[in-house]
């Protein structure tokens, strides 16, 4: 399992899940965009629950492996749609330019 840190604490979730979230937040960053993503995590008293947390540019997350007796959230279905959004912003980031060349300062002036 994967400790998730964020500004004001951390939650506990499945590798996969937290592995996604980091993606998505990391394309949203690229955009400048926003998005609350909700998500199962595993409560301090070891019972399944779920977290909801805004990402974007400002978003400063981290992630850790925890040993944890308790059972691995897993959602294949929330893991496809966090990767699928995180596709869907990073095809909308303009494409760079290829480079022309530059025999001189005035050049690049023109």
């Amino acid at each position: 399992m994967r400790r998730v840190y964020y500004a004001s604490g951390s939650f506990l979730t499945g590798d996969s899940i937290a592995a996604a979230v980091l993606g998505y937040a990391d394309a949203l960053t690229q955009t400048s965009a926003s998005d609350v993503v909700e998500f199962p995590i595993i409560l301090p008293t070891g019972s399944l629950g779920s977290a909801a947390l805004l990402i974007g540019p400002a978003s400063q997350l981290a992630s850790a492996t925890e040993v944890s007796g308790c059972e691995e959230p897993i959602d294949e279905e929330l893991v496809k749609e966090l990767d699928r959004r995180a596709l869907s912003v990073g095809a909308r980031r303009p494409v760079a330019e290829e480079p022309r060349s530059v025999d001189s300062f005035d050049d690049l002036l023109t």
